[in-house]
């Protein structure tokens, strides 16, 4: 009985503490204009940043050429 009271309560604060049910309806708080400072470091979302990779053709023998190995003399 004790347990019961114990885990009913607890679960009561954590609905309590987490908002419940009713912080749901709510639209978010707009926290205003970003900063320089932050503006400064993001990123543009823009197709350009993405790193572009040609595909790989598997029916041509791989170039082991650019690895930087020395030749044998």
């Amino acid at each position: 009985m004790r347990r019961l009271a114990v885990v009913l309560s607890t679960s009561v604060l954590v609905l309590a503490a987490c908002g419940g049910g009713a912080a749901r309806g709510r639209a978010p708080v707009a926290a205003g204009p970003v900063p320089d400072v932050v503006r400064q470091l993001q990123v543009p979302d823009t197709p350009d940043r993405i790193i572009y990779t040609p595909p790989v053709s598997l029916a041509k023998p791989p170039d082991t050429t650019a690895h930087g190995r020395k030749p044998r003399s």
